[in-house]
């Protein structure tokens, strides 16, 4: 397993841990107390397998694939940074947290996959964590990407066609989203929960107050 950082800088508290495997029943991973607007991190060098939107579930999302058939989920955010595709370095930023999808206030849901990229695969995040990641610079000379103009990090880690195998096809939530083809460059920036209530809640959770149960709508 690659080591894996704490997905932003700095000290935040939990708001709730994971609990175990199945979303019917389960916390699959950590709600950190990031107020709106915290910078977030990749906890690894890796690959970004998904960026899209959603309203309801993981609200506004990123995964990234790493070695070892590794993965890591960054969930409710503000803002994506990172398109589908985009290689990251350990400590790169890539969106801003927030309170999308089913969220009861602002947070970070984090999760680590091991095997395959499905909610079923999450183990414990909290022991794996090695602390503050390393600072990540932009280094010069790279291509831009055509939709942003900033520099992607060199990384060695497998290209996106080698990692589509390892997404777990029998799983509807892990099926190419729509939003990838819309915008295949992962930056929507719709305004989220608390960009339209006009004012900051205190730190929430996933709400599983909405839906009865939090695995009520099946988590990608």
């Amino acid at each position: 397993m690659p080591t894996l950082y704490l997905p932003f800088r700095g000290t935040y508290g939990i708001v709730r841990g994971f609990t175990g495997t199945d979303y019917r029943r389960h916390h699959t991973g950590i709600d950190y107390r990031t107020p709106h607007g915290t910078p977030i991190l990749a906890s690894a060098a890796g690959t970004v397998v998904k960026s899209v939107d959603l309203t309801y579930s993981y609200g506004r999302f990123i995964v990234v694939a790493h070695a070892d058939k590794t993965f890591t989920v960054y969930a409710h955010l503000s803002k994506r940074q990172a398109p589908l595709g985009a290689r990251v370095a350990a400590g790169q930023q890539i969106g801003l947290s927030g309170n999308t999808g089913n969220s009861s206030g602002p947070h970070l849901h984090f999760e680590v996959r091991k095997g395959r990229n499905s909610s079923g695969a999450t183990v414990n995040p909290r022991p794996l964590l090695r602390g503050n990641p390393p600072v990540a610079v932009a280094l010069a000379g790279l291509p831009e990407t055509a939709s942003t103009g900033a520099a992607v990090a060199a990384v060695e880690t497998p290209d996106l066609t080698e990692l589509t195998g390892l997404i777990d096809l029998s799983d509807p939530a892990d099926l190419p989203d729509l939003a990838d083809l819309v915008d295949p460059a992962g930056l929507v920036d719709e305004p989220d929960t608390v960009e339209a209530a006009g004012h900051v809640p205190a730190a929430g959770s996933c709400d599983s107050a909405r839906s009865g149960d939090e695995g009520a709508v099946p988590m990608p």
